[in-house]
């Protein structure tokens, strides 16, 4: 099933489950983001470490008994640095990319312990990849310039803690692996459209909910 149907799926389920008892929440987190290598296959083959960066993200869902269904928007902005081809030589890199990412996540929130409660999720989704500020020159030749946007279908899972502050506040922290499939982008250097890999990003959470 593509992705767009699970997103049109999972809002039809959240407005359906509004005659049910189930608590109402939206919810706002700050992230950091630990990624992969930026990887580009074929003829411009060459690959850069990306720097940490800070994303933020907003979801609405609900919450029914140990169950949490939401859906959820995401955004970083990313920078690249030390870049190398196949050969091992060192490429001069230039720019970044954003990532505008929709998930629908699902959670099991575990009993609660002195306040804490524990949970695990997992979540499936699309990403749209700015790539229009990115670039690469060995010497005085420019290998990689792309500009466009590439889709790459995502999933990703969470574990963490909540802990209740008041009426129906919390607040969470959390630890996420969110991997991106491979998406073919132009490269305007070489005319060819290549293979793009972001491989799996680690993700740091802190998030504040409001139940309504």
């Amino acid at each position: 099933m593509k992705t767009s149907r699970i997103l049109v799926l999972a809002a039809a389920l959240i407005a359906a489950a509004a005659t049910a008892r189930a608590d109402f929440y939206t919810k706002f987190g700050a992230l950091y983001d630990s990624p992969a290598d930026f990887k580009v296959d074929n003829a411009a083959a060459f690959r850069s470490s990306i720097k940490g960066s800070l994303g933020y993200s907003a979801s609405m869902g609900y919450k029914l008994s140990l169950l949490r269904a939401e859906v959820e928007v995401e955004y970083f902005k990313n920078t690249l640095s030390n870049g190398s081809n196949t050969s091992n030589n060192a490429l001069t890199v230039n720019g970044d990319y954003k990532q505008y990412s929709g998930f629908v996540n699902a959670y099991l929130d575990v009993p609660s312990f002195f306040g804490l409660a524990p949970y695990v999720g997992a979540g499936l989704g699309m990403a749209k990849i700015d790539l229009d500020q990115l670039s690469a020159q060995q010497g005085a030749t420019n290998v990689v310039q792309f500009s466009g946007i590439g889709k790459a279908y995502s999933s990703q899972v969470m574990l963490g803690l909540q802990f209740h502050v008041f009426g129906k506040a919390t607040v969470n922290a959390g630890y996420r692996l969110q991997r991106k499939q491979g998406f073919d982008a132009r490269n305007y250097a070489s005319n060819l459209r290549q293979n793009v890999s972001l491989g799996t990003d680690k993700i740091f959470e802190v998030g504040i909910a409001w139940g309504f």
